[in-house]
């Protein structure tokens, strides 16, 4: 399996006719929402476009996508286009733009960007051109149904921009493949990564996670990490610090294609979710430990969860249970406050786990001043953004914000800006 991103830079977004030239991003506002109000379960759909470096905080955001698209196909399978195997082919990709659907129902997982100051220095999405998205459900639709209508909305406004990207050629082509029969390769560590894609301590309905299933049945599964990078796996409803864009974007899969072959063989990935009842977790650490050492002949691996609490219980299980196999372990892992420490602020922690990669405190909070332009679902004077003390504030006025509720911050899959270290 080999996988082509042919990437054309952009710098910066702006309305006309849809094309990339000299690092411009051009959207045509009329036809691209023609395209997405095809969707009956949408209505008042609307675009803005928000650059890097603008005075602007972007909120009530749902989902992130970047824009690509692969001629050949498959698209987001299972979403957008019938299910085809993900992971091989040419991908054209917009490098430096991104879909931001944003979210009009109340939900207390929306995210926000603050495109200036402080705070986006930890958010990948200061750094990219963004077109957010807005629309409302139509009468009728279920929250669910609506959902599950932003995130093909998403996915299929990365196509159409993926397209402008097609035809304007590559900046830059970069290949992945784990294929390698040489010696050298042959005799460097084995390493595996397994990646917790979701938990079912939240529902999961109709979430497009997995091939266009919410995996709520899922058992442990390998895959080739070609398959995570190329629409194959999309984030959850309720997403924790990880959107789509990061898992399109997957630091820990790209760090370990950057080894391969160098430092070490990255033999695969595989996908589990956080069980809610005991039996299921411990059944889960068994299939996935197992597969680990059989299956991918791994001599470590790498572990990353999704979201607090149960997670924390089956990271730490997973862990133990390859250790038990032989095979050593590394968890990335965040920390929710108690007493700074990992052991004091985890719900779960092996008296074994003796390597773990901190992405910093999640509770963390972050002081916003006032700002002159919001990007938000309802009109900016109306737009109101959760405080953690519970509280409602105006989106435009001075803010307290959680770490977790800024996208991109708290990346559990590697891709963050902040950590924490114990001596």
């Amino acid at each position: 399996m080999r996988l082509e991103w042919r990437l054309t830079h952009v710098a910066r977004a702006e309305f006309g006719p849809t094309a990339i030239s000299g690092g411009c991003l051009r959207v045509a506002h009329q036809e691209l929402c023609a395209l997405l109000a095809q969707d009956r379960r949408l209505q008042a759909i609307d675009l803005e476009i928000v650059n890097p470096g603008e005075q602007c905080r972007i909120t009530d955001i749902f989902d992130v996508f970047e824009p690509r698209f692969k001629p050949a196909g498959p698209n987001f399978p299972g979403l957008l286009e019938p299910l085809r195997r993900a992971g091989d082919g040419v991908s054209a990709v917009a490098r430096g733009a991104a879909v931001m659907v944003l979210n009009s129902l109340a939900d207390n997982y929306r995210k926000t960007v603050e495109m200036s100051g402080e705070a986006a220095a930890l958010t990948p999405y200061s750094r990219t051109a963004n077109i957010c998205i807005r629309s409302r459900p139509a009468p009728g639709v279920s929250r669910d149904s609506y959902y599950r209508a932003l995130k093909e909305l998403g996915a299929r406004a990365a196509v159409y921009l993926g397209r402008a990207a097609e035809r304007a050629g590559a900046d830059e082509v970069e290949f992945f493949t784990l294929e390698d029969s040489s010696a050298r390769s042959r005799a460097l560590p084995r390493v595996a990564y397994i990646f917790a894609i979701a938990s079912q301590q939240r529902p999961t309905t109709s979430d497009p996670i997995l091939y266009g299933d919410n995996v709520r049945q899922l058992i442990p599964t390998a895959l080739h990490p070609n398959e995570i990078i190329d629409g194959a796996v999309l984030a959850p409803y309720w997403n924790f610090g990880s959107e789509s864009y990061t898992v399109q974007n997957h630091r820990t899969v790209l760090e370990l294609y950057r080894r391969h072959r160098r430092e070490l063989n990255f033999t695969g990935v595989i996908v589990m979710v956080a069980a809610e009842v005991e039996e299921a977790r411990t059944r889960n650490a068994i299939i996935a430990s197992g597969l680990a050492r059989h299956a991918l002949r791994a001599d470590g691996v790498i572990i990353t969860k999704y979201g607090g609490g149960i997670p924390e219980s089956v990271a730490m299980e997973t862990y133990e249970a390859c250790q038990e196999l032989g095979v050593k372990g590394t968890i990335v892992i965040w920390a929710h406050g108690g007493d700074g420490r990992i052991e004091g602020s985890l719900t779960v922690i092996s008296p074994h786990a003796d390597a773990l990669v901190s992405c910093g405190i999640n509770e963390e909070r972050l002081e916003l001043p006032p700002i002159a332009r919001v990007v938000a679902a309802a009109p900016a004077a109306q737009a109101l953004i959760a405080q953690p003390d519970g509280s409602l504030k105006p989106a435009a006025g001075a803010l307290q914000l959680r770490i977790l509720a800024l996208a991109g911050a708290a990346d559990q899959l590697g891709g963050g800006r902040r950590s924490s270290e114990e001596y």
